[in-house]
């Protein structure tokens, strides 16, 4: 082997910083390849090659949100599948699982039907979100359909406040109910059953774990939920933001802990049974 530059036939092995590019972005990795001792120019051989093309395609799906090689890989295995009976399972070629388990980058919608095939609570809410779609609106989502959108704005401007979700949940209840008793109509349209922990988005284990697996929260540890991206405000009026600007004064105090208290006080909260989905009319006697 010798250097294209130098023709030097001396070569050691250090870790070197790439930019490859990838569907028209640049990406910035480090891994593994031979280098020329007199000049310093890298020289890959085949498998050093393989792992620059899988770790920069798989630096990208992170950046974009899309599955990584060995996640899908990990899916394939979970299912106890090889990657013919995989591709099967998928409707899609055998080859492309050898592609997406290597450095061929899916697609938005590709990747979004590995997760549907593979990811139970992914799954689960789809199938919710379709439920969710076809209800018209009611006295139960505040006059307004749910907007899966909205809510995860919301998340992420509450979270921010209330750390976790036994906290965050209350904060999303008062901000909904509130905005309905002086506008009518709630912010994010979603339904709020009573649990024992007090008012509590309908199906929210299942919304955050979606939102965990799609990076748009991470866990902080000690059931600390924590948002990546700020959250995009412009997606609410002026009174929803002014309502989720009051709750989150409130929570911003002591986490939410007063936030908890108060809704196991609440009329909303006494006069519905457990696991009862709770009416907005009981906004007109809220407590904050």
């Amino acid at each position: 082997m010798k250097c294209l530059n130098c023709d030097c036939e001396k070569f050691e092995s250090k870790n070197i910083r790439f930019n490859p590019e990838i569907k028209g972005e640049e990406v910035e990795v480090v891994v593994p390849s031979f280098v020329c001792t007199k000049c310093q120019t890298p020289l890959m051989d085949g498998e050093q090659m393989n792992v620059l093309r899988r770790s920069a395609a798989d630096k990208y799906r992170k950046q974009h949100h899309l599955l990584t090689s060995e996640a899908i890989i990990k899916y394939r295995a979970s299912l106890g599948m090889s990657q013919a009976a995989f591709a099967n399972y998928l409707k899609v070629g055998e080859a492309s699982i050898k592609r997406w388990e290597t450095y061929f980058v899916q697609d938005v919608v590709q990747d979004d039907h590995i997760r549907l095939k593979c990811d139970e609570a992914y799954a689960e809410l789809n199938a919710l979100e379709v439920h969710w779609k076809s209800q018209s609106s009611d006295i139960y989502s505040g006059n307004r359909p749910f907007c899966l959108e909205l809510f995860k704005q919301a998340v992420r401007y509450l979270i921010g406040f209330t750390k976790i979700p036994l906290f965050l949940n209350k904060a999303l209840f008062y901000a909904d109910f509130k905005h309905f008793q002086q506008h009518g109509m709630s912010i994010t349209g979603a339904r709020y059953v009573h649990l024992e922990y007090g008012p509590c988005p309908d199906q929210f284990q299942n919304i955050y774990q979606l939102f965990l697996s799609k990076g748009v929260l991470i866990s902080g540890g000690h059931h600390i939920l924590k948002s990546i991206e700020k959250p995009d405000l412009s997606v609410f009026s002026d009174s929803e933001k002014e309502i989720l600007e009051f709750v989150a004064k409130i929570a911003h105090t002591d986490g939410g802990k007063k936030l908890l208290k108060i809704s196991h006080e609440e009329q909303a909260f006494k006069k519905t049974e457990p696991l009862q989905l709770i009416s907005y009319e009981f906004s007109k006697k809220i407590m904050i």
